[in-house]
């Protein structure tokens, strides 16, 4: 049976402050794990990580923005469904990120203010940024335990 790509949600409290949720379990901690039957699925997933790196980086872009423009708007809650699939060369990876944003203005008049945000925060937002213009990964390994050698 296909399982459903796994969904980050974030529910802003306070300012730049989410709530994260992510589908399945209720994880909690700074615990990070592969899903079954790789690792115990104890914590958030590679792909959930960079889901929520970037449904944060856009939700926080995208309040910033509402701050600029003075218009208050109501808790922004924002969905990240990372899509798999495989490269030319059979590896797995994440291959599309579909994320949904919700924002609506406390004050209806201030609609205009909101979707001019709406219309211009992707393009600031670094972490999405990155992910969308293939930012460059300069990896460094060591052989030794000694973590003075990275």
């Amino acid at each position: 049976m296909a399982e459903s790509p796994p969904v980050v949600t974030l529910r802003q409290q306070e300012k730049y402050r989410y709530a994260v949720e992510f589908d399945g379990p209720p994880v909690g901690g700074t615990i990070v794990d592969e899903a079954p039957p790789t690792g115990g699925g104890a914590g958030p997933n590679p792909g959930q990580s960079l889901a929520l790196a970037v449904g944060h980086c856009m939700s926080s872009t995208l309040y910033a923005c509402f701050e600029r423009a003075h218009v208050a708007v109501r808790p922004i809650v924002t969905t990240v469904r990372p899509i798999f699939g495989r490269n030319a060369r059979g590896r797995l990876r994440v291959v599309r990120l579909e994320v949904a944003l919700r924002a609506e203005p406390v004050d209806p008049t201030e609609q205009a203010k909101v979707d001019h945000c709406l219309e211009i925060f992707a393009d600031y937002c670094p972490v999405s940024g990155a992910v969308r213009d293939g930012a460059e990964i300069v990896l460094t390994t060591a052989k030794s335990a000694d973590p003075a050698g990275m």
